[in-house]
């Protein structure tokens, strides 16, 4: 009874101190004035503590009134095995941790004090400030008191905080299971968390890390549905230590987190193969899982084999199709070829007829150079125009004209170009423009024949110009492109193969075909490919021609100047010495210590003429070596006694020679051309033994068309340099000439390429009206005078100028004219604005380099006289 009674009032007390837990827990979450509640509730746990100190005092005090009898030994019942197994050890200890469970459990109304508004709260601790629970403790002791007496024996032994007491005429209760009290235990029940002040106070101190342990948490619930497990008791300090562990989180070590994990695992791995005959079917199962382990990995095997098999057979098929297209496109290019040379051969058979009947000439002005030469040409769509003379070619009664261009022309210079042709009472409708029309599409640097090819609609409309009519293709550089050009229009082509016209266009083909014709040439050797021949043969070039002291590299299908440096061995310090020894001491250490100079100062001594397009000697050396090139002497002569000539001529289908002009070529640079003058005043090449051997030449190759002979000469003899094997600009500009001077007994001068960044605000008109003001103008009546030609709009800042004259000098002043009215309405030019336009990789000939060439010219006029 006594017992009884004292665990009652231990009771009241453990609810009074779950009942304050649920307040703490309720002030902490939810009370927005918590600072007051903290205060109250501190209150509260100090007379918590003073009840908790009263009720041991009093147990204490009621253990030392009870009188105990002397009970002797030999009065006492013997227990036999039975009774001593049913005897149970209780105390006040094991009794309150079983309370504390039960209290645990009941954990889910504490949910319902978490609802309760302010108000019902502040009842709570009024409530609890009241001495009343004190009074009534007080109460239930003094009860105790008076009824101490009892109906059977007890042996008392008197602890501290402990009494054990033996109960031995009643049967022995069932043990309960002893759950130790962690700190942040919970529980989790049909999937769902029990919100207890443990489960909160453990939210609070764990707030950062509250996303993982959720999610650990629903995890445990949708395990505990889905296997419908018991009541999970779950540890949250295990959980916590799962999430700082830095690992992978499994399943199995979610499971760990649960207290009563031994009553939940065989609920998540049931046990199988139980009865007889278990084992022999698990050994099935394990020889099954066996076998399917290496049928997988033989699978996996398999399937690998397969895809290589796969991948192997794409790859052959992929280059069996890639050999069938090669072989297919070889095919049709060689029918095209082959259809190309009978083309061709027709076409020569049948010239008379082209020559005696009208027919349509289709020019095409397409400068098919490589891509890094045409990405470096300044105005490179402005030069593929610059051929727009050949439009005068209508003049021939015979000829109408198809002229592509690679951009519509501008109605003022069609205008202009139509008043020409009524001057010569030619109707302007026998020219015909035609443009790509998806030049705009491609880049800029694509060649015009490439942007005709690729326009259909413009094929189409040439295609029903030239319908049932005599026509004929007139190339410009030449290109293989032209003969797919001439497969589709199905018209011949005015020229030979274009892979024997471009090999002989090459500085080392032109010397081939200068050896094979007999035409003097400078000393010097070609088709050089590597960096150690060209040191050999410069070595041997120089020890054999000791007086020659200026020597050329030439570059392969170079133009322009391009591609052009010298080497002036005179500057090189300690190499005059060992050449200016006799042939008996130049021995074979004579000649290593020449080549080892050379090796060592030719890097140095080397002078590119453009040299923004090289701007070392490694970048000119390497396109020197990929391209191919030459090494040719200069003579030793002044400048100003050195002449450069060029001889335009044609051959017809029928090797019939015609020659068309000759002109003088002036430059302020070393081999930039910027000036012709015509007619040439050299007669060095009067022979026509050269021309027959030429023609006899280009008849093996079949080769016709138009050609020109480039020369230098000096003290009455000449050294061939090149040859053009096409119509080049200088000499389709003789087709204008023809329409100003029929008797073409008149001097001009002719610049191609007159650039002036001033033009770039001034119109046609403007232009006009100051050539006006100043009288620069051509006169008709005695055909003489200035002419200015525009291959586009006055806005691209590019222009072509002509002079016309009786006198040469008069031609000079005249030309010198135009170039004052150009400065005059463009600004005068600073004098390193050259020097600033080769800082970018191009081949720029300004304005101001005509200006010098024509200075070098009146110099050499000066001097004649």
């Amino acid at each position: 009874m006594i017992n009884s009674q004292v665990f009652d009032s231990r009771r009241e007390i453990e609810q009074f101190k779950f009942q304050l837990g649920k307040l703490e827990g309720i002030v902490n979450i939810s009370q927005p004035n918590s600072k007051q509640n903290i205060f109250l509730l501190k209150q509260l746990q100090n007379k918590v503590n003073t009840l908790e100190q009263n009720l041991e005092q009093k147990v204490n005090a009621m253990c030392s009134n009870i009188i105990i009898p002397d009970i002797q030994p030999q009065k006492l019942p013997e227990l036999n095995e039975m009774q001593r197994k049913r005897a149970v050890s209780t105390d006040v200890a094991n009794y309150s941790i079983n309370l504390e469970k039960n209290m645990f459990l009941q954990g889910s109304k504490a949910s319902r004090y978490q609802k309760m508004n302010n108000q019902k709260q502040q009842q709570i601790l009024n409530e609890y400030n009241d001495e009343s629970f004190k009074q009534k403790i007080d109460l239930s002791f003094e009860q105790q008191q008076q009824q101490n007496q009892t109906s059977f024996q007890i042996i008392h032994k008197p602890l501290k905080q402990r009494t054990q007491v033996l109960l031995f005429d009643c049967p022995a209760p069932k043990p309960m299971k002893k759950v130790e009290k962690k700190q942040f235990q919970f529980m989790i029940q049909k999937g769902k968390r029990i919100q207890v002040v443990e489960l909160c106070a453990f939210k609070q101190k764990n707030l950062q890390d509250w996303n993982l342990i959720n999610a650990i948490i629903q995890r445990l619930e949708s395990v505990n549905i889905k296997y419908q497990c018991p009541t999970f008791f779950v540890n949250g300090r295990s959980i916590i230590h799962l999430i700082h562990s830095k690992r992978t989180i499994t399943f199995s070590d979610v499971i760990k987190c649960l207290l009563n994990k031994d009553e939940i695992i065989p609920y998540l791995y049931p046990r199988l193969f139980i009865g007889q005959d278990g084992l022999e079917r698990a050994a099935e199962k394990i020889q099954a899982t066996f076998k399917g382990y290496i049928q997988n990995k033989r699978f996996q095997q398999l399937k690998k084999l397969y895809k290589s098999a796969l991948y192997i057979q794409r790859y052959f098929r992929r280059k069996q199709l890639k050999e069938q297209t090669k072989q297919k496109v070889f095919q049709r290019t060689n029918l095209i070829f082959k259809e190309f040379q009978k083309r061709q051969e027709v076409f020569q058979e049948n010239w008379n007829q082209y020559k005696l009947y009208q027919r349509i000439e289709i020019h095409l002005s397409s400068l098919c150079y490589s891509e890094y030469q045409r990405l470096t040409m300044d105005k490179f769509i402005q030069k593929e125009n610059a051929q727009i003379s050949r439009i005068f070619r209508a003049i021939n009664p015979q000829v109408e004209i198809i002229y592509v261009c690679a951009y519509e022309q501008d109605k003022d210079i069609l205008m202009y170009y139509e008043r020409m042709f009524e001057l010569h009472q030619v109707s302007f409708k026998k020219v015909r423009f035609l443009t790509p029309e998806n030049g705009d599409k491609f880049n800029s640097h694509m060649s015009l024949l490439q942007k005709l090819i690729y326009s259909p609609k413009c094929l189409k409309q040439i295609k029903k110009i030239i319908e049932n009519k005599l026509a004929i293709i007139i190339p410009g550089y030449p290109s293989n492109e032209f003969i797919q050009l001439s497969h589709i229009l199905n018209i011949p082509l005015y020229s030979g193969l274009p892979q024997n016209h471009l090999l002989y266009s090459s500085q080392s083909g032109a010397q081939v075909l200068f050896n094979k014709c007999k035409i003097p040439t400078s000393p010097g050797a070609s088709e050089i490919y590597d960096e150690i021949e060209l040191l050999n043969t410069l070595t041997v070039l120089i020890v054999k021609n000791r007086n020659i002291r200026i020597w050329i590299l030439k570059i392969d299908h170079s133009f322009g100047g391009r591609g052009i440096a010298t080497i002036n061995i005179s500057t090189i310090s300690g190499l005059n010495q060992l050449l200016n020894c006799n042939e008996q001491e130049l021995d074979e250490n004579t000649i290593s210590a020449i080549k080892q100079i050379i090796k060592t100062q030719l890097p140095i001594k080397l002078k590119i003429a453009v040299k923004s397009l090289y701007q070392s000697y490694q970048e000119y050396i390497t396109a020197f070596l990929i391209s191919g090139g030459i090494v040719e002497a200069f003579p030793n002569q002044e400048r100003l006694k050195i002449q450069k000539t060029s001889f335009s001529f044609h051959v017809s289908p029928q090797y019939e020679f015609e020659e068309i002009c000759s002109y003088d070529s002036y430059s302020a640079h070393h081999y930039v051309e910027t000036i012709h003058l015509y007619p040439s005043s050299n007669q060095a090449i009067g022979n026509n033994k050269l021309y027959e051997e030429i023609i006899v030449f280009l008849k093996q190759k079949k080769m016709f068309g138009y050609f020109t002979l480039n020369l230098i000469s000096f003290e009455n003899q000449f050294w061939a340099i090149g040859l053009d094997c096409f119509l080049n600009v200088s000499t389709s500009i003789n087709n204008y000439y023809q329409c100003l001077n029929k008797k073409q007994s008149k001097f001009y001068l002719y610049s191609p390429y007159v650039i002036h960044p001033g033009l770039l605000k001034i119109s046609i008109k403007q232009l006009f009206q100051t050539c006006r003001m100043d009288q620069v103008q051509y006169e008709t009546e005695y055909q003489r005078g200035q002419i200015f030609l525009f291959t586009d709009i006055l806005q691209s800042c590019i222009l072509q100028m002509i002079s016309v004259h009786e006198n040469i000098q008069k031609c000079i002043q005249q030309f010198e004219e135009q170039l004052k009215v150009i400065f005059k309405i463009g600004g005068q030019l600073n004098v390193n604005y050259g020097e600033s336009i080769y800082e970018s990789r191009n081949d720029s000939i300004n304005i101001l380099d005509v200006q010098g060439g024509l200075k070098i010219l009146k110099r050499k006029f000066q001097n004649l006289q």
